[in-house]
């Protein structure tokens, strides 16, 4: 499909928009709307696929706040999940390095490259033994989960560093949220049980076929 762009008519029609009587909507008219994109997951750097769709999440943001609507940017970070946990196991099992080695190196300038590189390596680390790699998986995974420990500390230190990496890189961009939803969070907090209760009591959702239905993670 060939498509034209006419600049000239396009930027009069948003000059008169802008200008116009309605240009503005009243309060009572102004609709709340949550954007929620970029979600990178906290264990490496950004690259171009991410500030991709950061930049079309921010382009939806804007167009939405130009006619009129009360927007609301959130960024989930996937803090608990196993890319995670991946880089965990990278720093413990094969660089043999403690919490404090991580807090070291989690202040410096590229550790979010660092964290790639391990978690490449531990992607051929993980190949070479699929047994040992279900079992440290899973056990580092639990123990990010129940936010207990030295791994679950190390986990999140690596996590808040890597997201302070992606929200400068995104600032250089001019985008920027008013929400970052921590999986963690949603975790401890218990906000899927109280979630499930309310969507159970709103007589809409089948839970009990729900309830029957296997989880997969």
């Amino acid at each position: 499909m060939n498509a034209f762009f006419d600049r000239a008519r396009f930027w009069e029609s948003a000059r008169k928009e802008a200008s116009g009587p309605s240009a503005v909507p009243r309060a009572s008219e102004r609709k709340k709307v949550i954007v929620e994109h970029t979600s990178i997951n906290p264990n490496k750097a950004a690259h171009i696929g991410h500030l991709r769709n950061a930049v079309l999440g921010d382009t939806m943001v804007r167009l939405l706040r130009h006619t009129g609507n009360d927007v609301a940017v959130q960024n989930y970070i996937d803090n608990t999940g196993v890319q995670v946990a991946d880089v965990v196991i990278a720093f413990q099992q094969m660089e043999k390095k403690s919490l404090a080695d991580v807090k070291v190196l989690a202040t410096g300038k590229n550790f979010d490259y660092l964290c790639w590189d391990l978690y490449a390596k531990a992607t051929q680390f993980f190949e070479e033994d699929k047994v040992r790699a279900g079992k440290l998986r899973g056990d580092t995974l639990k123990a990010i989960e129940a936010g207990e420990g030295e791994t679950a500390e190390m986990a999140t230190v690596i996590a808040d560093a890597v997201v302070g990496f992606h929200l400068r890189t995104m600032a250089r961009l001019d985008i920027y949220y008013e929400l970052l939803a921590r999986e963690s969070e949603i975790l401890h907090l218990h906000f899927w049980d109280a979630a499930f209760e309310k969507l159970k009591a709103s007589g809409r959702f089948n839970w009990r076929r729900a309830e029957r239905m296997p989880v997969v993670g």
